[in-house]
C-alpha cells in the first residue's frame, strides 16, 4: 500500500510533543480537531500486542474539549447571534495518555499510591515538577490507563520525558490509539462508525439518554418519538474470513437476495481472531447476532457474519 505524507501548515497544527514523537519513530498521522494525531508507530499488529501487555505514552493533545467537529464556531455563532457578552476560546490543554496494563505501576511510580485508588473515570489533581495536572483514569483503549490534562506546557514536556526515563522497567513505548484494539473493544469513532445522521439508540448509547429528566435539551422530543417507534438499524460487529483489509469508505452489505442490509464502516485484521472484524450499521431485521450476509471486497463476494459488540 502506497502511503502519502500529510503536508504540515497552519491549518494542520502540531502539538508540543510532535518533535519528540517524530524522533521516536511515528510512521503515520491522522488529522483530528485540525491537529496532528499520531496514527501508527510501525506495525499496527505489533503495537496492539505491546499495548495489551505493557504501557504506552500517547500524544493525544488533539483531543481537547471541542473534539473533532467545529463546535467552537457553533458556540461563537450562538454568542454573536444572541449578542452574549462572552469570550469564547479554545482551551490550552495538551493531553497525554498513559495506556496499558502496566500504566498503573508507572503512574504510581511518578505520582504515588493514590493513582491506583482512582476509580474508572475518577479524577484528581497531582503535582509534578511544581505544576499541578488534572489526571483522570480514562483513555481510548480497553487496557486501562490514565489521561493527563497538561495546562503547563513546559512541565508537560518534562513529564513526557520523565515517563520514558523511569518507564524502562515497564517496557514503555510511544503509541497512539490503535485501530485493532479499538475495534476489538467496540470503542466507537465519530466520523467513522457513526455521525450526525445516526441517533443514539442506533449506536447503542441508550443508557446515556435520559428522556425522563425535567431538563430540556436539543432533540429531546425527537428522541422520544424515535424511542417510541423503535429503531430501524443498529451498529453491530461483523466477521469476515479474510487476512487483510484496507477500508477508506463504507462498503455495502447484502443479503442472499442481493438487497442492501447495511454498510461496513470500520474494519481491520485481528490477529486474536485470525480474521477481519469490523463495525457495521445493519438494518432490521438483520441486526442480530444470528444474521449473515455478503460483502464485495476487491472484486470478490465474501460471506459475512453479524455479531454483538464488543468483540472482546
Amino acid at each position: 500500500m502506497k502511503s502519502y505524507p500529510i503536508a504540515k501548515s497552519r491549518r494542520v497544527r502540531s502539538t508540543p510533543y510532535t518533535s519528540r514523537i517524530e524522533k521516536q519513530g511515528v510512521t503515520a498521522y491522522t488529522v483530528y480537531n485540525h491537529m496532528l494525531l499520531p496514527a501508527a508507530f510501525g506495525s499496527l499488529e505489533e503495537s496492539c500486542d505491546h499495548l495489551k501487555k505493557n504501557v504506552q505514552i500517547w500524544d493525544v493533545a488533539a483531543e481537547i474539549s471541542i473534539a473533532d467537529s467545529d463546535v467552537i464556531f457553533f458556540a461563537k455563532g450562538l454568542a454573536s447571534g444572541n449578542k452574549f457578552d462572552v469570550k469564547i476560546f479554545e482551551p490550552i490543554v495538551d493531553i497525554l495518555a498513559v495506556q496499558g496494563p502496566k500504566s498503573f505501576d508507572l503512574m504510581e511510580k511518578v505520582f504515588g499510591e493514590k493513582m491506583k485508588e482512582l476509580k474508572f473515570f475518577g479524577f484528581d489533581y497531582f503535582t509534578f515538577n511544581g505544576a499541578k495536572h488534572l489526571i483522570a483514569r480514562s483513555g481510548w483503549s480497553k487496557q486501562g490507563g490514565f489521561e493527563i490534562y497538561v495546562e503547563n506546557t513546559n512541565s508537560g514536556l518534562k513529564l513526557y520525558d520523565h515517563l520514558f526515563e523511569i518507564g524502562k522497567e515497564f517496557n514503555v513505548r510511544p503509541g497512539c490509539p490503535n485501530l485493532i484494539e479499538r475495534i476489538e473493544s467496540g470503542l466507537l469513532s465519530y466520523g467513522n462508525d457513526f455521525d450526525n445522521n445516526d441517533n443514539p439508540f442506533q449506536c447503542g448509547f441508550d443508557k446515556y439518554v435520559d428522556l425522563e429528566t425535567d431538563i430540556n435539551f436539543l432533540g429531546k422530543d425527537k428522541l422520544k418519538k424515535i424511542k417510541e417507534k423503535g429503531i430501524d438499524r443498529k451498529l453491530m460487529g461483523v466477521q469476515i474470513d479474510l487476512t487483510k483489509i484496507l477500508l477508506t469508505s463504507s462498503l455495502n452489505i447484502k443479503n442472499n437476495d442481493g438487497n442492501i442490509i447495511g454498510e461496513l464502516r470500520s474494519a481491520c485484521y485481528s490477529p486474536h481472531f485470525k480474521k477481519v472484524i469490523g463495525i457495521a450499521m445493519i438494518k432490521e431485521p438483520y441486526c442480530k447476532a444470528s444474521s449473515s450476509g455478503t460483502i464485495e471486497i476487491d472484486g470478490n463476494s465474501l460471506a459475512l457474519k453479524v455479531c454483538d459488540l464488543p468483540f472482546i
